[in-house]
């Protein structure tokens, strides 16, 4: 079976969705789908989204949360959604009205100071009102759906969660990642050990009741500064239904990222979001929680991107690099994190 090029991606979906472009769409950067920006004559001026790896049904979870979120969690429009298929291979898509402005994370750099406080204000609010959302029922049963997890696979595994929780999955994908060329079984053994004493207790995830919605993929290219000061959240195909702290996890991997490499944007923002939202930040046992979900996120990437050859030949980003800081205590690096995510071991 032929899997489908990103041009026959775009082609199946436009004709799916009955799109007819004015002109050439924009591909627009993006880690986990296709994603253009294009001028339809019907729908006008639009973002189009192609959901094609993993679990394609987390596009329909998104449309569906994007539908009935409360108007206090600013977002895009929704303008369409649906499945099809290009090659026999499952394919969704999602179209939303394209916004004007730039994501908070190319902008920053330009804003100034009370700029930069005013954005993570209005991000800090958003949060607020998203996490102190209760979905309806039906809404967080289909939330918490993960009907390729039957298969039972390291690839439905990744697929499922960017944040492979609860911890079973985590463990099982690092189990998987021992056995690859150039990991050391050594440490992905310690790093197991480690993923079930973080995880003891679980964290409330796919727990309705216990914990509300998230977005599950928080950072800076997710959220949309306007011209006006307006802040949007984008990009809900991870979202899910867990503690407010599994919104925490990609920032705080960034910013041990930017300290490694001698950059303070994700440090001086979480230190700015910790001042407007303190009780993300405060409630027991967050630290450790952190460790946690950012440990079982680098097991996840080491998944996707094993190591091509010896650990010293890797670059200081591999993910590898991570697992092996957690699991000795070293992370994150000092400095990355607000103290009151630091946790102690």
């Amino acid at each position: 079976m032929t899997f489908p090029s990103l041009s026959e991606r775009l082609k199946q979906v436009c004709s799916a969705a009955e799109l007819v472009p004015r002109t050439a769409p924009h591909r627009i950067e993006s880690q986990s789908n296709d994603t253009w920006a294009l001028d339809d004559a019907r729908l006008g001026s639009v973002v189009l989204r192609v959901c094609w790896r993993g679990d394609v049904s987390r596009m329909g979870r998104e449309t569906a949360v994007l539908e009935q979120l409360p108007s206090t969690v600013l977002r895009p429009v929704v303008v369409g959604h649906g499945e099809t298929t290009a090659h026999g291979h499952p394919l969704s898509y999602s179209l939303t009205r394209r916004l004007t402005g730039r994501s908070l994370e190319d902008a920053w750099p330009g804003l100034g100071t009370s700029e930069r406080r005013s954005a993570i204000r209005r991000t800090a609010s958003i949060l607020r009102e998203l996490h102190g959302w209760t979905p309806p029922a039906e809404l967080a049963q289909s939330v918490c759906a993960r009907p390729a997890l039957a298969a039972g696979t390291a690839e439905a595994l990744v697929g499922a969660d960017i944040a492979p929780l609860p911890v079973a999955r985590a463990v099982a994908l690092a189990e998987h990642v021992a056995q690859l060329p150039h990991v050391d079984a050594g440490l992905m053994s310690a790093a197991v050990q480690l993923l079930r004493e973080l995880g003891d207790p679980e964290p409330a995830v796919d727990a309705p009741g216990r914990s509300g919605l998230i977005h599950g993929d928080l950072n800076l290219s997710n959220l949309w500064w306007a011209p006006d000061g307006t802040v949007s959240l984008l990009d809900f195909e991870w979202t899910r239904i867990a503690p407010p702290s599994l919104d925490l996890m990609r920032m705080c991997e960034y910013a041990d990222d930017n300290v490694i490499s001698g950059a303070d944007m994700y440090p001086s923002v979480l230190r700015l979001l910790e001042a407007e939202y303190p009780e993300l930040f405060h409630a027991e046992g967050t630290a450790r929680y952190v460790r946690l979900y950012v440990l079982a996120y680098s097991v996840r990437a080491l998944a996707i991107a094993p190591p091509d050859g010896p650990f010293a030949s890797l670059p200081n980003g591999h993910a590898l690099h991570r697992v092996r800081r957690i699991v000795e205590g070293r992370w994150p690096a000092p400095g990355a994190l607000p103290h009151t995510l630091v946790a102690t071991r």
